[in-house]
């Protein structure tokens, strides 16, 4: 389940179109339902890069007071908790911590069960729940900066905060193969 996936219109506004700046990249347009959405799944915040023109610079969601109206509008989500009854599993967690926050994404990873780090930004966690939670959970200490990915080895399931649109479209065709 997405954080806050209840509101699913923007308020009553003009129809524009944006562009979002992640990584130096642009992303768009995305008319006003769109970028209301990804506000709603906690994928654009205050501080997501964003323009009506690419080619006039990007400014943070908090210089336009409308957006930032938006995003007040939206009711904080409270954080998710693994299921207790769920059969454990492992995961494999890929997270680029760029903001400055990896202690509190470590304490957020490590306070789910048994942790093992494969490299610098690879973990195994063994957790009783499933991949969105798991995302949902450790997005919690993230910001717009960085990047999580979490795959459920055991029912080969994944989730991701941060990547890109066009990732939205392309992990999932990359794992809806068809099995004999």
């Amino acid at each position: 389940m997405q954080p806050n996936e209840g509101h699913s219109q923007p308020p009553a506004g003009d129809q524009r179109q944006w562009f979002i700046q992640v990584e130096g990249q642009a992303y768009g347009p995305f008319e006003d339902r769109t970028l209301w959405q990804y506000m709603n799944e906690g994928r654009v915040s205050a501080q997501s890069l964003i323009s009506k023109a690419p080619n006039t610079g990007y400014l943070p969601v908090s210089a336009d007071p409308s957006l930032m109206n938006w995003l007040a509008q939206i009711p904080a989500a409270a954080p998710a908790e693994p299921e207790k009854d769920a059969a454990p599993t492992v995961f494999m967690i890929m997270g680029e911590i760029r903001s400055g926050r990896g202690m509190d994404f470590m304490q957020t990873l490590q306070s789910l069960g048994p942790t093992q780090r494969l490299g610098s930004t690879v973990w195994l966690l063994q957790t009783r729940t499933d991949a969105e939670t798991l995302r949902d959970i450790l997005s919690q200490p993230l910001s717009s900066n960085d990047r999580l990915f979490v795959l459920d080895s055991f029912a080969n399931q994944t989730a991701w905060f941060n990547l890109s649109p066009e990732m939205d479209t392309q992990i999932p065709a990359l794992w809806d193969i068809e099995r004999p």
